[in-house]
């Protein structure tokens, strides 16, 4: 499969090697394809480096959720970067306008009394992810996590693994 556009929305938390995640990725994106991702971030603790509550939330986060580490913005760019086949790496922090969402989606749930009537079970469990989502909410309101958004473009004449050859090979009449 060779794409022309790569979305990717929330699934980069959940990938235990970054690296090999953006590298397959660009992997299959087709040369002048764009890469956009959105995905949730840490603050770059090598710019202010965690305290013990940080480190505890970020534990919690991770635990709670069974996510492999998050990283920052920052190194994020750094692996796309890295793989030496994108342009344009461009990276935002869209904190802002997410914010609201993570109390909104607890809200939604609250509001809703069909979870509580016909599923009982799941609703309380719901309960404990609205305690989960408000942690969350936090740690983003805090600043100790950031909401990462991505862009690059794959450098036209770049190719990559097993897409089609040897990196810096010329792409010649394809599509």
């Amino acid at each position: 499969m060779v794409c022309l556009y790569y979305l990717l929305n929330h699934s980069g938390e959940h990938m235990p090697s970054k690296e090999k995640y953006i590298e397959e990725m660009i992997r299959v994106l087709k040369p002048g394809g764009k890469f956009i991702m959105a995905t949730w971030c840490q603050r770059d603790d090598r710019k202010i480096p965690f305290d013990e509550r940080d480190k505890r939330d970020l534990k919690f986060l991770y635990e709670e959720w069974t996510h492999p580490l998050f990283i920052s913005i920052e190194k994020y760019a750094e692996i796309l970067e890295s793989t030496n086949v994108v342009s344009g790496v461009h990276t935002e922090d869209w904190n802002e306008q997410t914010i609201a969402s993570w109390r909104h989606s607890i809200w939604v749930g609250v509001y809703d009394p069909r979870g509580f009537i016909f599923k009982p079970r799941q609703y309380l469990k719901c309960a404990r992810d609205g305690y989960c989502l408000e942690r969350m909410h936090r740690a983003f309101d805090r600043g100790l996590m950031q909401y990462g958004m991505f862009r690059a473009v794959k450098k036209a004449d770049k190719i990559m693994g097993e897409a089609g050859g040897k990196e810096g090979e010329e792409l010649k009449g394809e599509e």
